[in-house]
């Protein structure tokens, strides 16, 4: 129903490596997920009364309506009805993709959101655990319904001053397990990041 691709890697709450230095080179993954597919959920209805609008309308057409016009008008309004209904296709197709292809992945010193269908449009930044700044929890509106919500990250990093992790299950699990680690990185890279 509203699935969501994330996978809590460390424990909420849990203290096994607090007390351990933060090391600039410690990669281990703590968080990783992309977006349900509820995103979508406008873009899908939206196209989808488009697309029963202009099947409706061939239907119609075809019945009998557009007999008493000429043939040229007859092929302007079935090529304008097929162009609407793969424009229609392609539009939600690409809704699919990009929200399958976005990925979002915590270690214990980085963000990094990805976001891109293939290589070559794909585009990935990174922030450090030490710039965040605050989290904010948006009402969650429509994806609520499916248990779902969006944790806004704010930092202080020139390339994403904001980061959206949007429709995840479970917000304040995550946000549980990043609040250690985020105050172990401020406390420990105060002297060379300090703000």
């Amino acid at each position: 129903m509203a699935e969501s691709h994330s996978q809590v890697i460390g424990e909420p709450g849990s203290t096994k490596r607090v007390d351990e230095p933060v090391r600039y080179d410690d990669e281990e993954v703590i968080w990783q997920g992309s977006p349900s597919q509820l995103v979508n959920l406008g873009t899908y209805i939206f196209w989808g009364i488009i697309t029963f609008a202009a099947a409706f309308g061939l239907l119609l057409w075809n019945s009998g309506i557009g007999r008493s016009y000429g043939d040229a008008l007859d092929q302007v309004i079935e090529y304008a009805i097929a162009g609407t209904l793969v424009f229609a296709i392609l539009s939600c197709l690409m809704a699919y993709l990009s929200t399958r292809y976005e990925r979002t992945v915590i270690t214990r010193n980085k963000i990094k959101e990805a976001k891109g269908i293939t290589s070559i449009f794909r585009r990935e930044l990174f922030c450090e655990i030490s710039d965040i700044t605050d989290f904010k929890s948006p009402p969650a509106g429509l994806i609520g319904i499916f248990g779902l919500s969006t944790l806004v990250i704010e930092t202080h990093d020139d390339d994403q001053p904001i980061i959206s992790i949007r429709a995840i299950p479970d917000r304040d699990a995550l946000i549980k397990l990043l609040l250690p680690v985020w105050r172990k990185a401020k406390m420990d890279r105060k002297g060379y990041f300090a703000e």
